[in-house]
């Protein structure tokens, strides 16, 4: 039985040229689980949007949709769509908002806290959950309903290595339990590949393919397509033979050290407990810990955005901080007022984006859009909180190369991210943060090498032999 059906469905945004969606034909049956691929901008959101009236886009509609159930819809920024204030409200909300009675609103918060285990903190504040849990109240608040199909936007794109593993297994166990139909679009199927059933690929507004996952990857490769870099490491490579990269014993200048750093939100709550950290000159730096943790912290006092109660930072240049919300930082009624366009933005892909507001582009161009104003203040260090977000494979490889580009004109970049596989990629040094503590900052493949949790998919696949992408000798 068909849940979703799409025929002949092309969509465009009003007053743009180009349509967002070209022509998209697929179906997805009960209890299907269908993961879209896609670079930034392909269309993926504005499928998803369309799945669910309330969120459907306005613009010009072609075709035909049919659905067949309810839909329930988690957002790529998931607190957007958050209503209330504590987590008993939140799940409260839409059986209230049905109008069931306070007896059967009582007995689905009680179910639903048990199976998304969140009894422990039905009484708590949302600003006071993890990043983890306040994706797990996203999904238990749409779930509470039961809809007949769940539709998630990179709903994972925001949380930590264990803690991403922890929701897709919630997903794993709901698809299996429940036998809902499931359609998640992200950028990077690790975590989702191995659950999912079907993958669709969406490529400059058309679907390439959607079929079984072994058929999406013959085709992948048969075409060369850089999406299959979107896929786990395991399926991308046949035999992987470890490359021999050339050794550098230098010792690197130092171009920001903060000492016994401790600062707190709260009287007698730290989030910086004592910490040291060096980041090397013309180096990219990257930094990786649990959600939560303070990385984000650690770079709004290493640029002066907040001050430690005790501990100093000294820095051999200017800083510049791209922030994790990037749409925060813009104020203009177009991109172009936003940024300097020309060269940057030719390389980054977003030069058709120039006359658009920035609140109509994609995650993944407003990624590139903050990134552009970062680097035309000319600072000498650049500070990133997970630039990689609604990013696709292909742009975090133009993004890696950039920043390594950076560098060698003299720039020292600093980033915070959960993506281990850009890290391992692209970052010289890696800091490992917890417990309000840097408690081990060594050259990336060293420390990739040491752990097991939070390392590159292709660390864990070949025993810590083999860390990134560029270290591979021969892919199939």
């Amino acid at each position: 039985m068909e849940k979703i059906n799409l025929k002949g469905v092309s969509f465009k945004y009003p007053e743009r040229t180009n349509c967002a969606l070209s022509d998209i034909t697929l179906s997805v049956s009960q209890g299907e689980f269908c993961a879209v691929i896609g670079k930034s901008a392909s269309g993926k959101s504005t499928l998803l949007r369309l799945l669910k009236d309330e969120l459907a886009p306005f613009g010009t509609l072609d075709g035909e949709i049919k659905i067949n159930g309810s839909v329930g819809f988690v957002m790529q920024n998931f607190e957007e769509g958050m209503v209330t204030n504590s987590v008993l409200s939140e799940l409260e909300f839409a059986p209230a908002n049905a109008g069931l009675s306070a007896d059967e609103i009582q007995l689905l918060v009680a179910e639903c806290a048990a199976y998304f285990n969140l009894e422990k903190s039905l009484n708590a504040d949302i600003s006071a959950l993890s990043g983890g849990k306040k994706q797990i109240l996203a999904l238990a608040s749409v779930m509470i309903m039961k809809p007949d199909i769940l539709i998630l936007d990179e709903p994972a794109s925001q949380l930590d290595p264990v803690v991403k593993a922890e929701f897709f297994d919630i997903l794993r166990s709901m698809h299996k339990d429940f036998n809902t139909t499931i359609v998640l679009a992200t950028h990077n199927a690790e975590n989702v590949f191995d659950i999912a059933d079907t993958i669709a690929v969406l490529d400059d507004s058309k679907l390439l393919i959607k079929d079984e996952k072994n058929v999406v990857v013959n085709y992948l490769k048969e075409q060369n397509n850089p999406l299959l870099f979107a896929l786990p490491a395991r399926v991308r490579y046949g035999k992987i033979n470890k490359k021999e990269l050339p050794v550098d014993d230098s010792e690197p200048t130092v171009a920001i050290k903060a000492k016994n750093i401790c600062f707190a939100y709260e009287k007698g709550a730290d989030v910086l407990n004592a910490l040291n950290f060096k980041a090397y000159k013309n180096k990219i730096n990257a930094i990786i810990g649990c959600n939560a943790g303070g990385k984000t912290t650690l770079l709004k006092v290493l640029c002066g955005v907040k001050s430690a109660y005790r501990g100093s930072v000294k820095s051999s240049g200017k800083i510049s901080m791209l922030t994790q919300n990037v749409y925060n930082t813009f104020t203009k009624d177009t991109c172009g007022e936003e940024a300097q366009f020309g060269d940057l933005t030719d390389y980054l892909e977003i030069s058709d984006i120039k006359d658009f507001h920035p609140y109509d582009i994609s995650g993944g161009q407003a990624q590139r859009l903050a990134l552009s104003k970062v680097l035309a203040t000319g600072a000498d260090i650049i500070l990133l909180d997970e630039p990689t977000t609604g990013l696709d494979c292909v742009m975090k490889k133009k993004l890696g190369e950039l920043l390594k580009d950076l560098c060698t004109q003299g720039k020292t970049v600093i980033l915070v991210t959960h993506d281990l596989e850009f890290a391992g990629n692209f970052a010289d040094y890696t800091s490992f943060l917890s417990g309000g503590k840097i408690v081990s900052t060594m050259k990336t493949g060293d420390l990739f090498r040491r752990l097991t949790l939070y390392t590159t998919p292709l660390s864990r696949l070949t025993d810590g032999e083999v860390i990134a992408d560029f270290e591979v000798g021969e892919s199939v």
